[in-house]
């Protein structure tokens, strides 16, 4: 096949050449089959995308055309719609994917940092320096492909007859820290500026897709790219990358150095009664469901806390992405093991045989008004039964009273900013909160129910929007009726057990008369 290299010269055009011809095909300055172009002026583009002797077009695209938002789950699939505001300068990605588009044979091929300076990624730059910038209190995960990955990946684009886009990065990744210290390169901390945007958040991917249709896979992983690249700057450590790493930035080390402070919270401040940690399961998939309150998510540190302590066990909870809007803080969380929430990461996580922690009432939860606090929110709009009836994920209901004393909602204040800057509903009225945020040490107890059978429920059965309804507010009574039984025994705020291993009967589960006729439709 003859194929045309077009668009500007850099080190992915020059090894994307010699991998073809290590391939056999014939790389020509004229006319060719299969042009591939890196973007250069966009006019050129829109000719080849254009002229009909053209029969197969690549495009060598950019990862962070997907943008950095806090909304990005991790590992991004190329269903995910792009989030980079209007007038960010990496839209130049975006277009030249839309011009490529109107070729009727063509791929996009999206890459993660490639690790030569040549080829112009911001992070790849700032490695190679002896100091560079990054954004105070953040630490995204991030990816990179080798030069040689990256080339390969083009050439197998140019040899498939797949359209369409497609991503391409070494597996796995690391966080930004980490990448500077093998690099000894000297951190500048600076302030969220929009020059280091790409530094804000991550925009990993999931390159599943091209392995699947292009037959390409990495050679390299994103940390053997990097240790590769880092091998001969001088001051460099590649040694320092450990691995392997949480796609989502878990960091058991940082647990356990958080663990003494954990443990005053838990036996000292807040003196957390707990029972029933016996039925959260050593190993194997689980959704760990419970209220939630204090519109602040200390209830997940400490249920992170008691589980690792008693279970060896990380609950990896679904965060909001309003949580990770806050320096300093979505570090804190995903090192915990915090991942967006998302179907997708979900869904990840159960394959892996992971334990999930989530809250069904959601934001609505952690600001209900203190004078309605032990009443649940529906939790039919959360999509907790679905995931677990499609993934056959037995669902552990937890039951917590205490929390929502920490931080009494008494009043509100709406307002606009607080809902666009923090993702609040709006400001809570919380005594001590905001003038002194430091939560009261009210009196916990936390009670785990035996897992909730997924006997008679098949995955195709998560289709069944009105028995998910059923299911989920089945799991809503059993916590209600638990939350009801603990406030009737507990006689002050700050003080008192009652945990005796006793705990309202719950019937099982059966279908209602409306989810059966719709199954049977």
């Amino acid at each position: 096949m003859t194929v045309g290299i077009a668009g500007l010269e850099g080190p992915l055009a020059r090894a994307t050449k010699a991998e073809l011809e290590r391939r056999g095909h014939q790389v020509v300055a004229g006319a060719a089959e299969c042009v591939v172009y890196f973007p250069g002026e966009l006019p050129a583009l829109s000719a080849l995308a254009a002229d009909s002797q053209v029969n197969r077009l690549v495009l060598r695209s950019h990862g962070y055309a997907y943008g950095t938002n806090a909304k990005n789950p991790g590992m991004m699939t190329e269903e995910r719609i792009s989030l980079l505001p209007p007038a960010d300068p990496a839209q130049r990605w975006l277009h030249a994917e839309a011009i490529a588009a109107t070729h009727p044979n063509a791929a996009m091929i999206r890459m993660a940092n490639v690790t030569d300076p040549g080829e112009g990624d911001l992070l790849v730059a700032k490695l190679a320096r002896r100091s560079a910038t990054k954004i105070l209190g953040r630490n995204p995960n991030v990816q990179f492909i080798s030069v040689e990955d990256a080339a390969r990946a083009l050439a197998a684009a140019c040899e498939s007859t797949a359209t369409g886009l497609f991503n391409a990065a070494g597996g796995g990744a690391l966080p930004l820290v980490d990448a500077f210290r093998a690099a000894g390169t000297r951190q500048i901390h600076a302030p969220e500026v929009r020059s280091l945007d790409e530094l804000r958040y991550n925009w990993t991917l999931s390159s599943e897709r091209a392995q699947k249709e292009l037959g390409w896979a990495p050679e390299k992983s994103s940390v053997e790219a990097l240790k590769a690249f880092l091998a001969t700057k001088h001051g460099a450590r590649p040694e320092r990358l450990r691995g392997p790493y949480d796609d989502w930035g878990l960091d058991l080390d940082y647990i356990r150095a958080w663990g003494a402070w954990f443990g005053f919270l838990r036996n000292i401040y807040w003196r957390i009664e707990h029972e029933g940690m016996e039925n959260i399961p050593a190993t194997g998939r689980a959704l760990f469901v419970s209220n939630h309150r204090g519109f602040m998510p200390l209830d997940a540190v400490m249920h992170l806390s008691l589980i690792f302590t008693h279970r060896q066990r990380v609950p990896r909870f679904l965060i909001i992405p309003s949580l990770l809007r806050t320096p300093f803080m979505c570090n804190f969380l995903t090192k915990l093991g915090g991942v967006v929430a998302s179907q997708e990461n979900a869904a990840r996580l159960l394959e892996q045989e992971s334990l999930v922690g989530l809250f069904p009432e959601g934001i609505r939860g952690t600001f209900t008004p203190y004078k309605r606090t032990y009443k649940l929110r529906d939790f039919s709009r959360s999509e907790f039964a679905t995931l677990a009836v499609r993934h056959q994920a037995p669902v552990i209901p937890t039951a917590v009273v205490g929390h929502a004393e920490i931080f009494p909602i008494l009043g509100r204040i709406d307002s606009s900013y607080i809902v666009k800057e923090v993702g609040w509903p709006y400001l809570p009225i919380a005594p001590p909160f905001p003038l002194a945020p430091i939560p009261l040490p009210s009196k916990w107890h936390v009670r785990v129910l035996k897992p909730v059978s997924l006997e008679g429920l098949k995955p195709s059965d998560a289709e069944n929007a009105r028995l998910m309804v059923d299911y989920s507010r089945h799991i809503q009574s059993i916590i209600q009726k638990n939350v009801d039984d603990m406030v009737s025994r507990r006689k002050s705020l700050v003080r008192g057990r009652f945990l005796d291993g006793t705990s309202p009967s719950i019937p099982p589960f059966k279908r209602s008369a409306a989810a059966i006729s719709a199954n049977s439709a």
